[in-house]
């Protein structure tokens, strides 16, 4: 796995549970499409947030917790400090330059038009989403109607910081792809359809590599072509979402088997009263009466016979 700019510990996995926390979230956090691919220009907010080395690290990062926190209008974040998200994002010397890491991913939000952005002397900013299509309007995640949505484990068991930049940004491209599917029909795509993703061949192969050594990413081959495309052998994804809520190394265990029920003997076997199965019992016992006489009871019987038929008067 790649390493990212950040160094995850216990003091930011505490942090990072405590904004799930307080964040009141139960099912993830939702992404509209136009977030992840645009079609017309090659070049959606999530390329651009990952550009320039470590600075798109930090903002793609921030950017997703401030998303996370900001549940209800105005949809603005007023109480955390840039130290703070420093701490969270596991950023090195989270107090100086931690600290400045996330005042310019701030500043770069602001110019992209992604949140307002108001400071305060000697205390936190206030932070307001705006949409997420960086055109400056309210913010909205629903968009199109479809959208894309991140588990509330990729906070809780850190995935946030133990991966780069590139690979979450993958790891949303294949969310989005793979929507309205299963496992049995993995997504693909051609060379030219990754252009709407505005990611190059070079971060791609560096991200897919990232995910498949966590074990997130299954990558296979099949024959695949639509319209004018040759069918050729492609590459499928599919990103296993569960494993998002379990930490990195540690895969979801298979449910145990249900426990069996020990046989019901007849006594308690369903459909007859206790009154019913005593009856039936008693039936299946053969009678006294009926039962053949023992060998030594016969042979007293026969001397019996013979000394009456010994004594008649000559």
């Amino acid at each position: 796995m790649a390493t990212p700019a950040t160094s995850p510990g216990p003091e930011s996995r505490q942090l990072l549970q405590r904004l799930v926390t307080r964040s009141s979230r139960h099912t993830g956090v939702q992404f509209p499409i136009g977030f992840v691919r645009d079609p017309s220009t090659g070049a959606p907010p999530l390329s651009r947030l990952i550009r320039g080395g470590r600075g798109g690290e930090v903002r793609l990062k921030l950017y997703l917790c401030l998303t996370l926190v900001a549940v209800q209008r105005p949809y603005s974040i007023r109480d955390i400090s840039t130290r703070a998200w420093a701490r969270a994002l596991a950023l090195p010397e989270p107090p100086t330059n931690g600290a400045r890491r996330i005042g310019d991913a701030l500043d770069w939000l602001r110019d992209e038009k992604l949140v307002e952005l108001t400071r305060h002397r000697g205390g936190a900013p206030t932070v307001k989403l705006l949409s997420p299509m960086g055109d400056g309007k309210e913010y909205s995640w629903r968009g199109s109607g479809r959208y894309v949505r991140m588990p509330l484990g990729f906070w809780s068991e850190e995935w946030i910081t133990k991966l780069s930049a590139t690979a979450i940004a993958l790891l949303l491209v294949v969310l989005e792809m793979q929507g309205g599917r299963n496992p049995d029909n993995p997504p693909w795509i051609a060379g030219p359809d990754k252009g709407r993703y505005g990611l190059s061949d070079d971060t791609w192969t560096r991200a897919r590599q990232e995910l498949e050594a966590a074990g997130l990413l299954t990558v296979e081959r099949a024959m695949h072509g639509q319209d004018f495309d040759v069918m050729k052998l492609r590459n499928t994804y599919w990103i296993d979402v569960d494993r998002l809520d379990y930490p990195e190394g540690k895969p979801p265990q298979p449910p145990p088997p249900p426990p069996r029920e020990p046989p019901r003997s007849p006594r308690t076997a369903p459909g007859f009263s206790p009154e019913v199965m005593a009856l039936l019992q008693n039936l299946a016992r053969p009678a006294a009466a009926a039962r053949p006489p023992t060998s030594s009871a016969s042979n007293a019987q026969q001397n019996a016979m013979d000394h009456h038929g010994n004594t008649q008067p000559s």
